[in-house]
């Protein structure tokens, strides 16, 4: 049985993922750094998988918390904060089941994370759930991404990462798209003198927002008062209509 998001981004995925993705995109990460510096109280970063954003900030000085609900993400987040002396308060958590008695005044989720989350009722409560955690006139920014940021549907497509072991992580993954919704199978392999030891498969589903208007009305419902959409990563500028992402401001 695949893996489904709940479960997914397991031991191989993970290490997958910071070989190949070790810093944030640098236009992504000063937009996201603009509004931490803005901030006028604590700030949060739920899905923060194992720290590209977090780890960087945190570093810099902010005061940054974070979960995410993948053990293996976190695992790997409190290895690189100990190998660089950071001691960030983090945890494992859902967010549509998050409950803190602490509130924030920015809560930020970069580079497409929130689309993991893709049956309407939880988007329902997890948006829910972030406007009870900020404070009053607190920022949600997130982004979301459309059709247009998909690789070639139906087609597997790989490649190949060397560990600092020098071990290698063969990645493949299948894209197909369905209603709105990315299904994405991803095959991890260890490779070891030429010998595969060590396989992963999981299945990926990530919500596509070609038409953003769902999540407006969403926003709107759960009571935030401000909703400005943005083009990635520019605050002055409204989204085209072929971009791959769009993100959002909203003030409670």
């Amino acid at each position: 049985m695949l893996k489904s998001n709940r479960e997914a981004y397991l031991n191989l995925c993970t290490q997958f993922y910071d070989l190949s993705r070790p810093v944030p995109p640098e236009d992504a990460y000063q937009f996201y750094r603009a509004y931490v510096k803005e901030a006028k109280g604590l700030i949060l970063e739920p899905m923060c998988g194992s720290g590209r954003f977090l780890l960087p900030l945190i570093e810099e000085g902010f005061n940054v918390h974070g979960f995410d609900a993948s053990e293996h993400m976190v695992t790997a987040l409190n290895t690189k904060a100990q190998i660089k002396n950071l001691e960030p308060f983090v945890w494992m958590d859902f967010v549509e089941t998050l409950s803190r008695p602490t509130q924030y005044n920015l809560i930020f989720i970069p580079t497409g994370s929130f689309g993991l989350i893709t049956p309407i009722d939880k988007i329902e409560r997890s948006l829910k759930t972030l406007y009870e955690h900020l404070e009053d006139k607190g920022i949600l920014l997130f982004e979301v991404e459309t059709s247009f940021s998909l690789p070639p549907l139906g087609i597997w497509r790989g490649s190949i990462w060397e560990r600092p072991d020098g071990n290698t992580i063969i990645a493949s993954q299948l894209v197909n798209l369905n209603n709105s919704i990315c299904h994405a199978v991803g095959r991890y392999e260890l490779v070891e003198m030429n010998s595969i030891i060590h396989t992963e498969i999981e299945e990926f589903k990530l919500r596509l927002y070609d038409n953003p208007s769902i999540l407006i009305e969403i926003l709107r419902q759960v009571g935030f008062k401000k909703i400005k959409m943005m083009k990635a990563y520019d605050r002055n500028e409204k989204p085209g209509q072929n971009d791959a992402s769009i993100l959002f401001e909203c003030r409670k």
